[in-house]
């Protein structure tokens, strides 16, 4: 499965980040984080022992990407 973030704000527009994850043929979880404009490239992986740790690791790398890469709505 994918998960595909692509930014359209601002000089960044058109970079991406996509996480791919799942289980391998030996039963263990993965996530592979790919980033980059066109193709992308890969920049880290994780090799993970339970569905939980996936979930944890997921939301973490999803939150630090949106707020890296969004602004927040200031309230006056």
């Amino acid at each position: 499965m994918t998960i595909r973030m692509v930014n359209s704000t601002g000089k960044r527009n058109g970079r991406f980040v996509a996480y791919e994850y799942g289980e391998d043929l030996f039963g263990s979880l993965y996530i592979d984080k790919f980033s980059g404009r066109d193709r992308g490239k890969l920049i880290d992986k994780w090799r993970l022992s339970d569905l939980g740790s996936l979930i944890r690791v997921l939301d973490t790398e999803i939150t630090l990407r949106e707020e890296e890469n969004y602004e927040r709505p200031r309230y006056v």
